[in-house]
């Protein structure tokens, strides 16, 4: 009756988790649902303005910069480049940083919701737990004692990896043909931004803002 009871507990919380990380994946598409609410073309301003304003809530929250290049959703050499032209951008990530630390959020520190929902998105999108606790500044030490400490965080962690293999085998059965003139994936935006500029940006072959035409969905 108790292997009943168990299996029965581990049930509801594999549910529960895997509707956690299926919310989490629904905010991502809540972006281009508003913009296509609004019937507009979004320009490239408004991608680095939103992208900014997601490193800046990650530093925020104690995100180191690479950390906070994820949670925006560009590599990390794009956030540096950003740092380097924008002065108030580098201004305000400084203000965030000084922030979090002065309420003690800390890489290596208790992590927060904003590092545990960077590092799920993380895997589900391929990157291995080790990796992913290294974005957000734990080590693998303190990702062992944080999943035995706290079973619900293991869950969330075991339903990412489902996550991330359904994608996986979807990518596979659904994978178009390679052409020449397609980008798949990518939402055309107006190029008015002068940080986002052709001139600027060389091509960055893993995706995210260093490509010049558009955006990841």
């Amino acid at each position: 009756m108790g292997m009943q009871d168990d299996a029965r507990d581990q049930a509801q919380q594999d549910e529960w988790a895997d509707e956690v990380l299926a919310w989490i994946s629904s905010q991502e598409e809540m972006d281009r649902v508003l913009r296509d609410a609004l019937r507009r073309t979004p320009s490239q301003r408004e991608e680095t303005i939103a992208r900014m304003a997601d490193a800046l809530r990650g530093a925020a929250q104690g995100l180191t910069i690479p950390g906070c290049a994820a949670a925006a959703g560009v590599p990390e050499r794009i956030l540096r480049e950003w740092l380097e032209i924008d002065a108030s951008f580098d201004t305000a990530l400084r203000a965030a940083h000084a922030l979090a630390e002065a309420h003690g959020l800390r890489p290596g520190a208790a992590p927060t919701p904003a590092a545990l929902q960077l590092m799920l998105n993380a895997i589900r999108k391929g990157a291995a737990w080790p990796a992913a606790a290294t974005l957000v500044g734990i080590s693998v030490r303190g990702f062992n004692r944080l999943r035995a400490e706290a079973p619900p965080v293991g869950a969330l962690i075991a339903a990412a990896q489902r996550a991330r293999s359904a994608n996986a085998g979807a990518g596979r059965r659904r994978r178009p043909p390679k052409t020449a003139s397609r980008r798949v994936g990518y939402r055309i935006v107006q190029l008015d931004d002068p940080l986002l500029s052709p001139e600027s940006q060389p091509e960055d072959p893993a995706g995210g803002l260093g490509d010049r035409a558009g955006r990841r969905d």
